[in-house]
């Protein structure tokens, strides 16, 4: 069995721009903090509002929630047990004053802030150990020759790491520039607040999240049964995945799924019987998603991830 690799894809338009970076925790609060970096630039931080409940992490994502009517009781009590900059590392504890939280969905917390209701993210990677990090730091900067920012969020152990070190770790293929940390990258918000990544990656199908999260829908968001796989040729363009010999014109089931609102919902997909096993390379899986408000009253995007076969 080949081992495979998922991945966020990390898209960076080019052009002659010099490279320029700064570090910036997110949140519109709190005092700034400064800290030098191998006497290059600074790397100016805020405080990121991080709370762990039932063994997983939830960043603050700035959002303000609308839900009402709301129950007035909380679902549980969070004690503040970390500085600013550290992550919490027991249950319904935090690294701010707040009294509580309550449980919406199966991956957001609202908790009480300046009067307020705060939305409260989970962090996507679920197979991962984030308590093997101390420090928590939210990232801007400019990657070489990129026409805008690009912006993280970093669990590490070492709370001077700058956007640029990160950078390097993420793009470069040297052994001297790897750098232990958990990177999410702070996206752009979709039209429809979507996201898909790809998980339990085999040479012969995989597993696709699909998570919505904001955004701006008009109406029901679904997805069919169809899909799409694309391979990076040597040109570093995307060409669609070749299929198997078939006796008959491919057909799909005509069925939707719906996808549902603040949720991560999964796929399943097994391409053996369309691509067969696939060969080492860089592929993404594309999944076509509609907007529907009426029948024959809709908008669809295709909306890809990207993964690994090595």
């Amino acid at each position: 069995m080949k081992r495979v690799i998922a991945g966020l894809m990390c898209v960076l338009l080019l052009s002659g721009c010099s490279s320029e970076s700064v570090g910036i925790i997110g949140g519109a609060d709190g005092p700034t903090a400064i800290f030098v970096t191998e006497g290059e630039s600074e790397a100016f931080a805020e405080s990121v509002r991080l709370i762990r409940v039932e063994g997983s992490l939830y960043y603050d994502t700035g959002k303000a929630s609308s839900l009402v009517p709301r129950c007035g009781t909380l679902d549980g009590n969070l004690e503040m047990s970390a500085g600013e900059f550290e992550v919490p590392q027991g249950d319904n504890e935090s690294n701010f004053e707040t009294s509580g939280y309550q449980s919406v969905t199966s991956i957001t917390k609202e908790v009480p802030l300046d009067g307020n209701w705060r939305i409260f993210k989970k962090f996507p990677d679920t197979n991962r150990d984030l308590n093997q990090y101390k420090y928590v730091l939210n990232l801007k900067g400019r990657h070489p020759n990129a026409v805008s920012d690009s912006e993280y969020i970093v669990l590490t152990n070492d709370p001077t790491v700058d956007f640029d070190r990160v950078s390097k770790a993420m793009f470069s293929s040297q052994s001297t520039d790897f750098l232990d940390c958990y990177v999410l990258p702070v996206l752009q918000e979709d039209k429809w607040g979507i996201r898909l990544w790809a998980e339990n990656v085999t040479d012969t199908g995989l597993t696709i999240v699909c998570e919505q999260f904001g955004g701006g829908a008009t109406g029901t968001l679904q997805t069919g049964d169809w899909y799409t796989l694309e391979v990076m040729n040597e040109n570093n363009e995307w060409e669609a995945a070749p299929f198997l010999p078939h006796e008959h014109e491919i057909a799909w089931n005509s069925i939707a799924y719906g996808i549902q609102t603040n949720e991560q919902t999964e796929f399943e997909v097994d391409w053996e019987w369309l691509y067969g096993a696939l060969p080492e390379g860089h592929y993404r899986i594309g999944k076509e998603i509609m907007d529907l408000r009426a029948p024959g009253d809709f908008d669809k995007a295709v909306y890809y991830a990207d993964f690994f076969v090595e």
